[in-house]
């Protein structure tokens, strides 16, 4: 897993969020953009935690001391 992964799934749970929020307001008759916001939350939450796994694994690597 490289450094690229978590930004990438960050931007696009951010699109994804985006694009359900917009969805859900412009279709309030059938709501079907509020399952997209979920997926969107879920890919930023997702790449929270790989921006996280990726530094705890560099950091063992490459100490700064």
């Amino acid at each position: 897993m490289g450094r690229w992964l978590p930004p990438v799934v960050g931007v696009f749970g951010l699109l994804t969020l985006v694009v359900g929020m917009v969805w859900a307001e412009l279709d309030m008759r059938t709501m079907n953009g509020v399952p997209l916001v979920g997926v969107g939350g879920v890919l930023l939450l997702a790449a929270a935690l790989l921006v996280g796994s990726v530094e705890v694994a560099t950091r063992r690597r490459h100490p700064l001391h």
